[in-house]
């Protein structure tokens, strides 16, 4: 069977041809193509440059050859490229003198995407730049030069440095002199942390009494009671003292030893105070004192030295209320580490480039980046990201953030993990002379632990994975530290670690804080503040504000608000949103390090915030706005596909994954759909490939998912041309394929396994939205995807040159698709069943197959029977599901039961979560009656920004690296529709408008590229319809067909060439 490009198995525009002729009815009439000229004569110059799928191609692996695209420029309709000539250079101004790494020459070639260098090989840790120009009837103006730096291979200078840990404490005395206020007073010891602790509790009363606890896990089981021989008065100062010697404890109450305890759960840790929600006390003094007799800690309260977090120091005493508790700020304290260096650049130079090179480990405990980085008090970037191979380092431009001329400047870092803790710099600099230098991390750093800045108090995370909450304390923020001029003479030494092992570039672009301005910031309450950022964002709060030393903000962050009009800041995906930031004197700015999903804050203080500064800091890679549109003539749909927009926008960080509350896991079901909506409203390719080198492999559990990562993996090479990621993965992307678990007829035969186990089998998610989907052995959506994969991989391979697997993979799917259609496929019904021993068909037994191409073979009275099917039975599938339920109605050409759904106002609809749920990123599930943990930040229901962009607008590439598209536009009852899709190659723009009397499609393909354009015009005559257009590079006549398939008739015009297509009814 011959196959091309058009024969895909996943997600693509069906219609079956069943006539095909070329018409002599249509008119088609040539579009004007005059020569384009940029301002003041100067031929125009390409655009959206690309060095290894970036804007700046920061850490390009030296030992490699990057591939460059770029959008050629327009010189009129049917523009195509016809030569280019391409240039690297050591500094920006070099391109014209002995500092021109490699010219290229003008080179015939039409290749503007993934077009490999072919110079010398390029040196680690060093900054080139790039340009380009292109030939078409006339040639370009040079680009403007694009910024690219090599990776450091193993030419690091910098060592691995992390805070040192303070001594801990083992054995020796903890004494504290307390007056009880109410009830009793609490200390903990060899605390690890609040929830794993020893906790002893003197009681007050005429008969005093020792309670003695231990906390594992933060449960408090209690190891003995005794009743002392004199009373405790409240009210009466006494000494308390715990003296540890191994697994021995002595208790002694004013120099009166009153206890001895054994037990041997914890060796060693920190010491703090402890109150119930009855207990308060006063405290003079609190002592810690090693049994070799060194004083650890002693705090006498004569002025507040931030020992404990909680209480008030005045008058020379600490002051514990009923609920109080703290950890001493003594301690190992180095999961925080406050990092800073100062450097000078050289005098009477200035700089062309300074690229900054960081890893921090280990970013698995919080899902998140380890290190927050500054340089002269910029925030510049985040490291480490998670990788799939290896540990990622990042690459940040700081050019714009350096003082040249010999000033001094400073790199600083704030980082936090619980696992291998170690940082890592390398700054290299280079100057418009060519000279370069290199700033490293080292010994001669300077370190601070966070020493009551940001003192333990939990997790701001979930069950699968920890963050810290943070209890900022501004009194203990030494002011000014990310900024040159700091004085740091009394920071520690850091302590340099072994080397990183396994460090590999990570090819993402740079996340920054973007700020949000609230769209309103109201005083509900005396003390309450009531922040909308307008829309959840990913990221933190910031706050300006005047304060004095001691005055409190509590935080409390959310994606709801409770039905009383307070935020909802303990989530329902179980996180908790809550924190108290304390004030020092004076005017002060602070906010969040790690981030959160939120919309709301509320701040509960006794300052008056009239005049404070409130900002929403929303962690995300740069977005243009410009790069994708929609709108039509259904207010509702444009509200949809805004909401599904700002979705992927919103959540678009250093790594796809599910959520950023709950689990922040990559997925690859979450990751496909991810991809497709991305592809769909930015001119992003990195992020999916980034995301998709991890889960190649790191796989997770169900038996789909697996599958997902050759789909991914070819929509990367059509959208990109650049096939290295594919011979990269191809072995890994074959092991993936259930090929052990094919029977004697082609289908996937295997146990359906459990749900969060390997190979189990999931369909969709949550359970109650499965339709009551029958497992068996041989499941029919497990089946579906594994044709898919291997129509994908038959694909990739033939890209590789690889024709014998591809001839062998593809004889699977057919195999397969057949076995499907002869065993799983109730015809007369319109139905697939769920697998084989069942009679039942949930939804997804005929969406999944129709979706993924398995149909694409039958008949069109089948298809039309499907159509019906699944026309009739709403959205029963999940947020996730709907992707494939949108897909296989488009495909089937019923685009009016798509449009209702994606316009439903029922519980299982988009409009739901903006009406009803008021969510403004898509949300995890359809409603919370689904699943009641569910997020309201789950970009895996974004389904409507790819529908809209692959099959309402219709635009699809058809040609790797966007050569060439399909446009079918299927607008169903809308009467307009327009909008931008943005490609490799340049923006896509289509325009339909329909009436009774009138119908018209206009089409505008970028530069270099051309399209098929399909129209569906139902029962019309195909001889009422005139055609405008160009043939790629005006050679020839546009040609233009007809066929039927389940829509009625359609028009098939082309190929047709860059600039502007238009098909219109002609008029009488």
């Amino acid at each position: 069977m011959a196959r091309d490009f058009s024969r895909r198995g996943l997600l693509q525009l069906g219609g079956t041809v069943a006539a095909s002729v070329v018409l002599s009815g249509p008119r088609a009439l040539a579009a004007p193509g005059p020569s384009i000229t940029a301002a003041a004569g100067k031929p125009p110059a390409p655009t959206g440059m690309l060095a290894d799928l970036l804007p700046q191609a920061l850490g390009t692996s030296a030992g490699r050859r990057p591939r460059f695209s770029w959008q050629v420029p327009d010189f009129g309709a049917g523009t195509v490229q016809r030569a280019y000539q391409l240039q690297v250079a050591a500094t920006p101004g070099g391109f014209d003198d002995d500092r021109l790494v490699w010219d290229s020459g003008k080179l015939a070639s039409a290749d503007s995407s993934a077009v490999p260098y072919a110079g010398p090989a390029l040196e680690p840790r060093t900054a080139y730049w790039w340009r380009v120009s292109s030939w078409g009837e006339e040639r370009s103006s040079w680009s403007e030069p694009a910024l690219l730096a090599t990776s450091v291979e193993d030419e690091w200078e910098a060592k691995p440095i992390w805070a040192p840990a303070g001594p801990v404490m083992t054995d020796g005395t903890f004494t504290v002199r307390v007056k009880i206020t109410t009830v009793a007073a609490g200390l903990w010891f060899r605390a690890t942390n609040t929830a794993n602790t020893y906790m002893w509790q003197l009681r007050a009363g005429t008969t005093g009494v020792l309670r003695k606890h231990v906390c594992v896990g933060g449960t408090y089981t209690v190891l003995g009671e005794v009743k002392l021989p004199f009373a405790v008065t409240a009210g009466d100062w006494m000494d308390l003292s715990v003296t540890m010697a191994g697994a021995t404890f002595t208790t002694s109450v004013s120099g009166t030893v009153v206890d001895t305890t054994t037990d041997s759960r914890y060796a060693s840790g920190n010491i703090g105070l402890r109150n119930g929600l009855t207990e308060s006390q006063t405290y003079d003094r609190v002592t810690f004192t090693a049994a070799d007799g060194t004083v650890l800690l002693d705090d006498d309260f004569a002025s507040d030295k931030g020992t404990f977090s909680a209480g008030t120091v005045s008058g020379g005493v600490l002051t514990f209320p009923t609920g109080a508790s703290s950890l001493s700020s003594y301690g190992a304290d180095d999961t925080w580490a406050l990092l800073r260096h100062e450097y000078d650049t050289k005098a009477g130079q200035e700089i062309a480039a300074a690229v900054l090179y960081v890893a921090a480990t280990s970013p698995d405990p919080a899902r998140q980046y380890v290190a927050k980085v500054w340089s002269n008090g910029t925030t510049v970037g985040y490291a480490s990201v998670r990788s799939g191979d290896g540990t990622a380092y990042q690459a940040f431009d700081v050019t714009s953030t350096l003082r040249a001329d010999g000033s001094a400047n400073a790199l600083a870092a704030l980082c936090w993990t619980t696992s291998r803790q170690k940082f890592l710099a390398q700054l290299e600099i280079t100057y418009t002379d060519g000279s370069r230098s290199t700033v490293a991390s080292g010994d001669h750093w300077k370190a601070r632990r966070q020493a009551g800045l940001l003192p333990s108090k939990g997790s701001a995370g979930s069950s699968y994975f920890t963050v810290p909450q943070e209890y900022w304390d501004l009194r203990r923020e030494p002011v000014g530290w990310t900024k040159p001029g700091f004085d740091d003479g009394d920071w520690l030494t850091p302590v340099v670690r072994t080397a990183i092992d396994g460090l590999v570039p990570a090819l993402i672009e740079a996340v920054r804080p973007h700020d949000v301005t609230p769209a309103s910031v109201t005083r509900v309450a005396e003390g309450r503040w009531l922040v909308d950022l307008g829309r959840e964002i990913v990221g933190g709060l910031a706050l300006e504000v005047t304060g004095g030393a001691g005055d409190t903000v509590e935080v409390r962050l959310g994606e709801e608000l409770n039905s009383d009009g307070t935020v909802r800041y303990q989530l329902r995906a179980t996180n908790t949103y809550r924190e108290v930031w304390t004030l020092r004197d004076g005017e002060q700015r602070f906010e969040h390090w790690g981030y959160r999903g939120f919309r709301w804050a509320e701040l509960r203080t006794t300052l008056d915030l009239s005049e404070a500064v409130v900002t929403g800091r929303a962690w995300k890679l740069d977005w243009d706005d410009s790069d994708a549109s929609f709108r039509s003539s259904d207010a509702d749909l444009d509200r949809v596909w805004e909401l599904c927009r700002y979705s992927i926008e919103a959540t678009r960080g250093d790594l796809y994954t599910d959520t950023p509350t709950r689990e922040r896991g990559p997925y690859e079901g979450d990751a496909l759909i991810n991809q497709l909506s991305e592809y769909g409203v930015q001119r992003s390719y990195a992020l999916a490939r980034w995301s998709n080198d991890y889960l190649v492999r790191k796989g997770t559990w169900p038996t789909e998912y697996r599958l997902m990562c050759a789909i991914s993996a070819w929509e990367d090479y059509l959208a990109t041309g650049d096939d290295r990621q594919l011979a990269k993965d191809y072995d890994l992307l074959t092991a993936k394929n259930l090929t052990s678990y094919l029977d004697s007829e082609g289908l996937v035969r295997k146990a359906p396994g459990n749900t969060s186990q390997n190979l189990g089998d999931l369909v969709d998610w949550p359970a109650a939205s499965r339709d009551g989907y029958v497992f068996t052995n041989v499941n029919t959506v497990v089946n579906a995807f594994q044709f898919a994969a291997f129509e994908a991989l038959a694909q990739c391979a033939a890209a590789l040159g690889k024709d014998d697997d591809a001839a062998t993979l593809h004889g699977r799917a057919d195999t397969l698709a057949s076995s499907m259609r002869a065993t799983l496929l109730d015809s007369a019904g319109g139905r697939f069943l769920d697998g084989v021993g069942t009679t039942h068909s949930a939804q997804h037994a005929t969406a999944f197959p129709v979706a993924l191409g398995v149909a694409d073979a039958l008949d069109q009275d089948v298809l039309a029977r499907l159509g019906d099917t699944l026309a009739a039975g709403g959205m029963k599938v999940s947020v996730y599901g709907s992707q494939f339920l949108l897909d296989a109605l488009f495909r089937l050409g019923r685009s009016d039961a798509a449009l209702a759904l994606l316009t439903s106002t029922a519980t299982n609809s988009w409009l739901h979560m903006l009406d009803a749920l008021k969510a403004t990123i898509v949300t995890e599930a359809w409603d919370p009656a689904l699943k009641s943990n569910m997020t309201l930040s789950h970009a895996w229901a974004s389904a409507p920004a790819n529908a809209v962009a692959r099959h309402i607008l219709g635009v699809q590439v058809s040609e790797p690296g966007a050569a060439g598209f399909r446009i079918r536009p299927r607008t169903g009852s809308l009467t307009e529709a327009e909008g931008t899709v943005p490609s490799v190659r340049g923006p896509v723009s289509v325009r339909v408008r329909r009436s009774e009397d009138t119908h018209t499609t206009r089409v505008t393909v970028p530069p270099n590229s051309r399209a098929v354009l399909e129209v569906e015009i139902g029962d019309a005559d195909p001889k009422a319809y005139q055609v405008r257009g160009t043939s790629p590079g005006g050679q020839g006549p546009v040609q233009v067909e007809s066929f039927t398939d389940p829509t009625g008739t359609v028009l098939r015009i082309g190929p047709v060439g860059s600039g502007t297509t238009e098909v219109r009814r002609a008029t009488s």
